[in-house]
């Protein structure tokens, strides 16, 4: 029996296994989740003009990303957390791209460190997401860190200068650390194949799941302590702080998160090798609108000065090439491989970036391959 069918039946298999405060915090997003409906409609309506009698057979899918061929135009995206989808999620998620010839982004907010992530997917293309914390001196040794694993792109999320209000995590009681109520532990209980796939094993293994990424001593734990204000987000981030980074990381550094043009020539301007075109998958402001609607404009605000990527609400393989026909050069991946690995575990994964795979190529005989 197949492990991956589609995002839709892998979401609902999820959506089975996983503790419904866990499942929310992947498949919400923010506010009324206006700008989470508008993104799938705007990407439903995004029409390809097909053209035919190309003589077309067995299209190429690989694509090119800062001097490295990758077997298709797909990234793992860096998801906070996805230690607590399936056992060893983010070493799944490593091995299963490694496997498939494309990059994983693993989050700061991982539950497995970038060091260990390094070590079980030793073939994987590792690019790492970061966040500014208050205190620098704490980033910077993130930095080492990374750059010593191997990495040598790295992913600055910038569309995230506080955190969001999302009721349906506050009434569940999911986030770090882990609130205890009456609605958490009846959660937890009616999932005892997760406690025990899940959580058990990261129990007798190291403890109560952590982000490893964090200074040692320090690191947020599921249930524990408030996080260290020193490491809470960097307030009034602004261009600065991208000089800062831009000064202490000599590998390739990506912008995540942006949606208006003159931000994307202000991001060459600082020296960014590469933008990700995104809005955090609707999950941070509601007014957000959809990636695929600002794309064009984007990549004519920067005129081939830097690497477009985009990301936000891919499904299936079509949608992958109506962002690359739109200029995009690859695209991330980040709740399909959530669900994907939630309902099959590394397997699923594996199957999912096949079918993507797939998918995108059928979808490419119908354009002529200059277009492609």
């Amino acid at each position: 029996m197949a492990t991956f069918l589609s995002f839709d039946a892998a979401r609902r298999s999820a959506r089975r296994r996983l503790p419904r405060g866990l499942f929310d915090y992947i498949d919400r997003g923010v506010g009324e989740e206006a700008s989470l409906r508008a993104l799938r409609a705007r990407l439903d309506a995004a029409g390809i003009v097909p053209q035919v009698l190309q003589g077309r057979t067995g299209p190429d899918t690989g694509c090119t990303l800062f001097g490295q061929r990758y077997a298709a135009p797909f990234i793992i995206a860096p998801t906070a957390m996805a230690g607590l989808v399936h056992r060893q999620g983010e070493a799944a998620l490593a091995r299963a791209a490694g496997a498939a010839g494309i990059p994983f982004s693993l989050s700061t907010q991982s539950v497995s460190g970038v060091d260990d992530i390094a070590r079980a997917a030793p073939e994987t293309a590792i690019w790492m997401q970061i966040y500014l914390w208050r205190e620098l001196s704490f980033t910077e040794a993130l930095l080492v860190r990374a750059r010593n694993a191997g990495v040598r792109v790295l992913v600055m999320t910038v569309d995230t200068p506080a955190g969001s209000r999302k009721e349906w995590n506050l009434q569940s009681g999911f986030n770090m650390p882990f609130r205890i109520c009456a609605r958490s532990l009846t959660d937890l209980a009616l999932r005892p194949n997760w406690l025990a796939g899940v959580m058990l094993p990261q129990v007798l293994r190291g403890g109560i799941p952590q982000m490893d990424n964090y200074p040692e001593g320090m690191r947020p734990r599921l249930i524990g302590p408030p996080v260290d204000p020193r490491l809470s987000l960097m307030p009034g981030l602004n261009w600065d702080h991208v000089a800062w980074l831009r000064d202490r990381w000599s590998g390739t550094l990506i912008l995540k998160g942006i949606l208006s043009p003159d931000d994307a020539r202000r991001a060459a301007e600082a020296g960014a090798d590469g933008i990700v075109v995104s809005s955090h998958g609707a999950r941070n402001f509601d007014a957000a609108p959809a990636p695929i609607d600002v794309l064009p404009q984007i990549i004519s605000a920067v005129a081939g000065r830097l690497t477009v990527l985009a990301d936000s609400g891919v499904k299936r393989g079509l949608d992958v090439l109506r962002y690359t026909t739109r200029g995009a050069r690859s695209v991330m991946l980040g709740r399909l491989p959530l669900w994907a690995l939630a309902s099959g575990g590394e397997a699923g994964v594996h199957e999912m970036l096949a079918v993507l795979r797939t998918e995108y190529a059928e979808a490419l005989n119908y354009l002529p391959p200059a277009e492609a």
